[in-house]
């Protein structure tokens, strides 16, 4: 009976070593029922869960002082690890500061590589490839609404890459719209459909739509059915689901996908290699290729990407 006892008291504090040694990813998103927040903290999710780790997740709406004071609970916390989406490092000051006075590396999905930060992704790619594919699309010359969105550092870069590409083309007239969010589905439809009347079929000049990422332009093609507008060339960024579909339906010209469920993956791996490293680890910027898809390869890419990922 004492060696039974004996066994179940061992067994008992085994379990209580195992669940003390689980360690923690706190991840802090930019809007967590966005496509791309939601494909990056899955693969960030499952690699963490695969290394035993647990995760908490944290939405903010996509304000930087909710992202801060995220950073600020985490580290109050003592998780032992950060990942922020899609904020720029600048806008995050005290969170960083919290995290590097309790120790805690911080990975980001998109930020600038800056003291405390271990690892980021790059969205700059994405952004060069869906502005070369519109403008090669409408040729020099064309009138395009541009929906950008400074809060967030992927949209940003992709601005950035977006405004490069069209500078050169003199005879393209650029009208820009800053999104809001929340509510960047019903923003979309409201400024393409108010853009699409200023602006009507049968002009001089080609037309077009493009969107830092899907979920605006998702409202934009609504607008564009609702007025019964087939002219207008759209791209956007992220491959959703749901943008993939509109690709299909033939409503959305181009959608470039970017591989976020793999870049969670690869994130996670980046912080686990840091903690080895210590002090030795040089920070890093993880960047994956994009594809750009269209109407001519949506059912491969369809296929080979199942759910998108």
């Amino acid at each position: 009976m004492y060696k039974i006892l004996l066994a179940a008291l061992t067994a008992g504090a085994m379990m209580v070593a195992t669940v003390a040694q689980a360690k923690t990813l706190g991840i802090v998103a930019l809007l967590a029922n966005d496509a791309l927040n939601i494909a990056v903290i899955g693969g960030a999710t499952e690699a963490a869960k695969a290394a035993g780790w647990d995760v908490k997740v944290t939405d903010t709406q996509a304000s930087a002082d909710q992202a801060n004071a995220a950073m600020n609970s985490f580290a109050a916390q003592k998780v032992d690890a950060i990942f922020v989406l899609a904020f720029a490092s600048s806008s995050i000051g005290s969170g960083l500061a919290a995290a590097r006075d309790a120790g805690i590396p911080v990975a980001t999905w998109g930020g600038e590589i800056v003291p405390g930060i271990v690892v980021t992704t790059s969205g700059r790619q994405v952004g060069d490839d869906s502005v070369k594919f519109l403008t090669d699309k409408v040729g020099g010359k064309a009138d395009v609404l541009a929906m950008t969105f400074h809060p967030g550092k992927l949209c940003i870069d992709r601005g950035v890459a977006f405004d490069e590409g069209v500078k050169a083309k003199t005879d393209i007239k650029v009208d820009y719209s800053e999104v809001t969010a929340p509510g960047q589905v019903q923003f979309g439809n409201a400024t393409a459909a108010a853009w699409l009347t200023a602006h009507p079929a049968g002009g001089d000049k080609p037309l077009a739509i493009w969107a830092c990422w899907d979920e605006p332009m998702q409202g934009a093609v609504a607008a564009m059915r609702q007025a019964g507008r087939t002219d207008v060339t759209t791209v956007s960024i992220n491959g959703s689901p749901q943008a993939l579909q509109l690709v299909k339906d033939g409503d959305l010209t181009a959608t470039v996908w970017q591989p976020a469920f793999q870049e969670g993956k690869e994130v996670f791996q980046a912080i686990l290699d840091s903690m080895k490293a210590g002090a030795s680890w040089q920070p890093k910027t993880i960047q994956i290729p994009g594809i750009v898809v269209t109407k001519d390869n949506v059912d491969k890419f369809m296929a080979d990407h199942p759910n998108g990922l």
